[in-house]
């Protein structure tokens, strides 16, 4: 299972620092856990798990479902002016996930399906013009470095 946010995404992207204090590291990553575990469920509709590489939509919209659940078993008041935004953005979290399971967002991910080893990095820059302008690169083969126009 991938975790796709950390520690640091829960206030980075969820909840001020002060909210959370008294909560373990420890029961921070489980609720991460839970929240990458209730993405899956979505994502696997669209995507060959595990993912190799995700942006941070994912990782905002996974910290928000993990504030939800550390704050919920601590307990908040749901009606309460700054508490109802904790609801909300689980609410926003999960129409998102639904999103993509519905095929209406399609997020930057990279899947198992690639081929690709976790960490790595695909791409590169291709540059083609037509009619020809005289760009080239070292051996006319997009796999090496562009090397400019011709002199």
């Amino acid at each position: 299972m991938a975790r796709y946010c950390d520690v640091a995404d829960l206030t980075r992207f969820g909840i001020r620092s002060e909210a959370l204090r008294g909560i373990s590291n420890e029961e921070m990553l489980a609720a991460i856990d839970a929240a990458s575990d209730e993405a899956d469920g979505y994502l696997g509709s669209r995507y060959t798990l595990p993912l190799v590489t995700w942006e941070s939509d994912l990782r905002l919209n996974v910290a928000r479902l993990a504030v939800y659940t550390l704050l919920i078993v601590r307990g908040f008041n749901s009606s309460r002016s700054g508490d109802e935004m904790i609801t909300a953005q689980r609410e926003v979290a999960e129409r998102w996930l639904s999103a993509i399971s519905n095929g209406k967002v399609v997020p930057r991910v990279t899947d198992s399906s690639s081929g690709a080893a976790p960490g790595h990095v695909s791409g590169g820059v291709m540059v083609g013009s037509s009619p020809s302008r005289g760009y080239q690169s070292d051996a006319g083969d997009y796999g090496l470095p562009f090397t400019g126009r011709r002199r």
